[in-house]
């Protein structure tokens, strides 16, 4: 039996576990490539792509629609109220709004930022569900010295003041876990179990976790 064949046997297996779990996974796009003929693994339809307007920097907002659209991408991550027009334009939506939060730095997990963070959102998750957008980022926050569970705490404490207003409008709260050990660091919500915990006590189906693979 060649090599081939076992690689593609062991990662059809685990597609096919993972898809039994019920658990989205990357992998499965990878079934194209490893039995493009067979129709048991096609994705086409199943998959919807996206891309982060930050990586593409340099282009004009218009001109990367353009190409999105030409490859089969159905939307753009991190794009603000005053751009949505351009994605509608081209009938992309904003998988993931952004525009509510200061930065990644001063987040939910410091009491001092609540005020100003609480009224950004309770202004922005109306205008989210308005465009038909599900999806609206934010962000633990530094650290700075404070432990685990006055983290907990203090999101808690912050974001439950909005998870009401998130469940009217049918928006998700998106929390992004960011690597603290290369690009943010000293960021919070830097390890899974910080954010499931996190995720536990809030205990909302309209507050979730976002990961960078």
């Amino acid at each position: 039996m060649s090599q081939n064949f076992d690689r593609r046997t062991a990662l059809k297996g685990l597609i096919a576990g993972t898809v039994a779990m019920g658990i989205p996974s990357s992998l499965s796009a990878m079934a194209q490539t490893v039995e493009p003929h067979t129709s048991d693994f096609m994705t086409k339809g199943k998959i919807n792509h996206s891309v982060a307007r930050w990586c593409f920097g340099d282009m004009e907002l218009e001109a990367l629609c353009i190409a999105a659209k030409k490859m089969g991408i159905t939307g753009i991550d991190l794009v603000g109220p005053k751009d949505w027009p351009i994605l509608q334009k081209h009938q992309l939506v904003s998988t993931m709004c952004n525009g509510a939060e200061l930065n990644l730095v001063d987040g939910f997990n410091d009491p001092k930022f609540h005020d100003q963070l609480i009224k950004n959102y309770t202004a922005m998750i109306p205008l989210v569900a308005q465009a038909g957008y599900k999806n609206l980022i934010c962000f633990s926050g530094n650290r700075r010295g404070k432990t685990d569970e006055e983290g907990w705490n203090n999101c808690v404490k912050g974001l439950q003041t909005l998870i009401p207003l998130a469940e009217k409008h049918q928006v998700t709260l998106v929390m992004e876990l960011l690597n603290s050990k290369i690009d943010h660091k000293d960021y919070q919500c830097d390890r899974t179990y910080w954010g499931v915990e996190l995720a536990k006590r809030i205990n909302s189906p309209h507050f979730k976790l976002l990961y960078n693979i």
